[in-house]
């Protein structure tokens, strides 16, 4: 495997688990905290990992082919 490809899937395995570990644990964490604030800097944040989830699922799949 090419060290580019092994980066890109590295780099994607880690936007995964943050944006699970966002929805599952530290988006709750803040709702029952009672900090609005906090709910939607989560939000924002796992947003733009779901983002990143799919540009670097895009660009694997233009390696793979």
């Amino acid at each position: 495997m090419k060290n580019a490809n092994y980066n890109l899937i590295k780099v994607l395995l880690s936007e995964l688990d943050d944006a699970w570990r966002i929805h599952k644990h530290y988006q709750g964490d803040a709702k029952e905290f009672g900090c609005k604030d906090c709910e939607d800097i989560l939000k924002q944040i796992h947003d733009d990992t779901e983002k990143h989830v799919n540009m670097l699922r895009d660009e694997i799949a233009k390696h793979a082919n």
